[in-house]
């Protein structure tokens, strides 16, 4: 999540604001854990083996499978056929208002369209736009729009007794077991020609009486008459969907020398649909489809009328008007690139993603538990759990059901585009097969639960010696433990985030917590943020913030409150250039200067005088020098080294991102101490800064830097500067012994973060349609040169006739959603150059490099014993720095 500038205005606003798309089919071939096979006697006829619904691979072509002949559970997906009921022989048809198996001709039939819940699970869909639903002990109907679970049908294989995983739930957090059970579980994919139709609201089958009409009876009651087949029709409905517009088929395999081809998003936010206490509107999936999904967001338990309750919109933009709420199809001011608390990933835009050649993405799991509180309060809902790592699982339990459900729009599970991995050796084999492979990654404040609490004693230890005793002893007090076996170990809840399939880990967030000190990239709202977030604030706090006024600041301070929090204690930043450039140091990276100018440096009337440990700027006020940029001094604990440490003996990808600068410095010495060097991860932007030291050692490491995406320009400029500080690496090195360099990005999208805006490149403009793998830039490199085309036409939305009633356009509204990457990507070939696009589509090898050179490291520690270097814990410098202060004693 990039920047939380709404932490304070939204406390503020609060005050206020108180008055057809392609791309469709399965995927991919079926696959047969049964090795029984039919037509033993060559006669071109079946030959069912013991096991009446058990065929081999051999058995089973794409048309077997959609026609009415034998097919799995989940070969009706969006398609269209007629129901057979077996009982009486009888088609199900539409007669005087009411559904019942009385046609005994498929031309009688009325046609449903089945669409998948998720896995084995349909809705019913007929061709007058009804769900046929349970009712009591009989069936009903209801729209699309008004689908509830008595719309959705488990199908099975009559007489199938596989006890398949059960549907990963939306927003709940998964237990250990059931996470190996989604991620283990080899589906026998049995064929059927006869199945059962189950409700699970009413417990019951979906049956017919004597006289055809439809009912619901215990299941078990009559076999005939509870089973039903499904035979191929036309004439259906179409439900209600998103479009991906895109045609062609989205390439599979590796590179001649065995790379994937592919770029990578490595920092985005699908999961964040319930973050912030419910800030945000819409979801990137929805069981009963897209009007549920991203519809109208006026409700009372959304944004309200007109988006009067949208406060983290409205003061993060500092816009009180509100927005129109009108969601699918007509989407008048949302999805877009600076609305920041709507849905912008719904799995077709996604879909759109992928097919432009998106192969990894990291899904990091996000929350931050000061803005929930303010959401909490806002909405007058105190039963809201704010709690960020129980907030973070249940956002897992949401990535698993949105691969189910995806798996299911494609027909039987891993034929989704969408599949989630916990190894690189699982990423290869998914993005060989052509589909994306999806790594969980996690980013919040607290992790482990590891919130600071400050003592308010300015003679306590030095964040090098803390040991986090207590407030009675004079420490600051963690809400976590280094203490192995209990409950709030690091290590307790460490293995808990990796038994949900998180991989990939940034251990600080906006905040300073047990491990050190946040990366400053804000000024005064972020730093209210965190003296909230490290023991509270004072009512005062808030005055100076609105007034300006330091005087008020001491005029009003509640003597009646007892808040701990403190501002950042800081030191002044290095300076790269000019009369007070600091001696011997090294610049910022990508011009991203380590920390920012505070505010209220003037206000003070008697000048600021430090009064933060140490001797430094900070803490209990937020007096600091003017216009002098200032750098976090909470630098690495020893409860900072000890997780780390876990880290790397669990082989986690370690994204140093927003670590305070002099923090990444100890992290990249701790990391060079071992042997291989353990690699160290950037992914979007280094966030909180890094010098052009940090990045030499980072690449020299094995690690990857990846900014955050904007504009192609700006990512060009990037990726030009990373490769030269990339041969700066290397020098030395042979050409045959470097690791390959490739340039992704990090989107951050969902995660209140603006997205890339129009380039506004009048002489080279980006029109629709446009073909992506083929033509210029992409006819001069090897990788695609038996790539299929992909055609991508102008995103639009369409409402449920298919009508177009909404368009968006790159160049006019630069990324408004994820599935927009597409035309990123054209950007990358209007404005680039061949070697650019080949960086580019390296950067999806390059983050599975990267992950094996880190389980290769931490296979070393485990082997030979985690190496920590001397000197790694010291206290950050005070005042202004007489030389680099983030140089290491013994960097390589």
């Amino acid at each position: 999540m990039r920047k939380l500038q709404w932490i304070l205005l939204v406390m503020l606003g609060g005050l206020m604001l108180t008055g057809c798309g392609s791309s469709n089919g399965n995927g991919g071939g079926q696959t047969f854990a049964c090795n029984d096979g039919r037509d033993n006697d060559n006669d071109g006829l079946i030959d069912f083996p013991a096991d009446p619904g058990c065929l081999s691979e051999l058995d089973a072509s794409e048309e077997d499978l959609t026609t009415g002949g034998p097919k799995t559970r989940y070969a009706m997906a969006n398609r269209c056929w007629a129901i057979r009921a077996n009982g009486n022989d009888s088609y199900l048809r539409l007669a005087d208002g009411a559904y019942s198996a009385t046609a005994t001709a498929i031309a009688d039939a009325e046609p449903f369209y089945l669409k998948p819940s998720s896995l084995g699970h349909y809705l019913l869909y007929s061709s007058v736009r009804d769900l046929i639903t349970a009712s009591g002990g009989s069936t009903g109907t209801s729209s699309s729009a008004g689908a509830d679970d008595s719309a959705e049908w488990l199908v099975k294989g009559r007489g199938d007794a596989t006890e398949y995983p059960p549907t990963p739930a939306y927003h709940t957090e998964p237990a250990p077991e059931q996470v190996a059970l989604w991620h283990g579980f080899v589906d026998p994919q049995r064929l059927f020609t006869e199945f059962t139709l189950y409700s699970g609201t009413e417990e019951a089958n979906l049956s017919v009486d004597a006289e055809g009409a439809l009912v619901m009876v215990a299941p078990g009651t009559d076999a005939d008459l509870e089973s039903f087949s499904f035979e191929p029709l036309d004439g259906c409905a179409q439900y209600p969907e998103a479009s991906s517009d895109f045609s062609g088929e989205p390439f599979d395999g590796t590179t001649t020398d065995g790379r994937v081809l592919g770029h990578a998003d490595v920092h985005v936010h699908i999961s964040a649909t319930e973050f912030l206490g419910g800030a945000q509107h819409g979801r990137p999936f929805h069981k009963f489809g897209v009007e549920h999904a991203l519809p109208n967001c006026s409700s009372p338990e959304a944004h309200g009328p007109q988006g009067s309750l949208d406060l983290v919109q409205g003061a993060f933009t500092q816009d009180t008007d509100g927005h129109a709420t009108d969601g699918w199809p007509s989407f008048t001011e949302w999805p877009a690139r600076g609305e920041l608390t709507h849905e912008a990933i719904y799995w077709k835009w996604l879909e759109r993603s992928w097919a432009s050649g998106l192969r990894v993405v990291v899904n990091d799991l996000v929350d931050n538990r000061t803005l929930c509180e303010l959401q909490r309060n806002a909405k007058g809902d105190p039963s809201q759990d704010c709690n960020s790592m129980n907030n973070a699982g249940r956002q897992a339990g949401t990535m698993y059901a949105m691969e189910n459900y995806i798996d299911a729009q494609y027909g039987g599970p891993g034929q989704g585009f969408f599949q989630i991995v916990h190894s690189p050796e699982e990423a290869r084999a998914v993005i060989a097969d052509g589909k994306m492979a999806v790594v969980l990654g996690i980013e919040i404040s607290n992790l482990f639960d590891c919130q600071l609490t400050y003592a308010p004693n300015p003679l306590r230890a030095d964040p090098s010696e803390e040991d986090g005793s207590g407030l009675m002893a004079g420490q600051n007090a963690y809400g976590c433990t280094v203490e192995e076996g209990q409950p709030n170990s690091i290590l307790t809840q460490m293995q808990r985030v990796h038994d949900w399939g998180v991989r990939q880990i940034i251990s600080i967030h906006e905040f300073d917590n047990a491990f050190g000190g946040n990366g400053i990239f804000d000024g005064m709202v972020l730093n209210l943020g965190n003296k909230e977030n490290s023991g509270g604030l004072l009512s005062s706090d808030l005055d100076l913030l609105t007034s300006g006024a330091a005087a008020d600041f001491f005029a009003n301070a509640d003597t009646l409150e007892t808040p701990t929090g403190e501002f950042w204690t800081t030191f002044d930043c290095p300076v790269e250039e000019g009369d007070d450039a600091t001696p011997g140091f090294s610049g910022y990276f990508w011009g991203n200067a380590g920390g920012s100018a505070q505010s209220f440096g003037d206000a003070f009337p008697f000048g600021c005088v430090p009064m933060g440990q140490g001797g430094r700027s900070g803490g209990p006020t937020p007096c600091y020098p003017s216009g002098v940029r200032q750098c976090n001094a909470r630098w690495m604990t020893p409860a900072g080294q000890y997780m780390f440490g876990k880290l790397m003996e669990m082989g986690f990808i370690i994204d140093f991102d927003h670590l305070a600068v002099g923090m990444k410095s100890q992290l990249l010495e701790f990391a060079e101490a071992q042997s291989p060097v353990y690699p160290l991860v950037s992914t979007h932007g280094t966030f909180g800064g890094i010098t052009n030291d940090h990045a030499r050692r980072v690449l020299a490491g094995g690690g990857h830097l990846y900014p955050s995406n904007g504009s192609s320009g700006g990512f060009i400029n990037n990726m030009e500067e990373t490769l030269a500080i990339y041969e700066q690496a290397m020098a030395g090195v042979p050409e045959d012994q470097r690791p390959l360099f490739g340039f992704g990005y990090g989107t951050d999208t969902n995660g209140l973060s603006s997205q890339t805006g129009p380039r506004n490149n009048p002489e080279r403009p980006l029109t629709y349609p446009f073909i992506l793998y083929g033509g210029t830039v992409f006819d001069d490199l090897d990788d695609f040169a038996q790539v299929p085309a992909v055609i991508f036409e102008q995103p639009a939305s369409r409402n449920a006739s298919g009508e177009v009633v909404r368009t968006w356009h790159q160049d006019e509204d630069g990324n408004a959603h994820h599935g927009m990457l597409s035309g990123f990507v054209q950007e990358i070939r209007l404005d680039g150059t061949a070697e650019h696009m080949q960086h580019l589509f390296n950067s999806a090898e390059v983050y599975l490099q990267t992950w094996e050179r880190t389980e290769a490291a931490s296979a070393a520690i485990a082997a030979n014993g985690l190496s920590v270097p001397d000197g790694m814990l010291r206290p950050a410098p005070v005042g202004t720095p007489t030389e680099d202060p983030f140089a290491s004693p013994a960097a390589p």
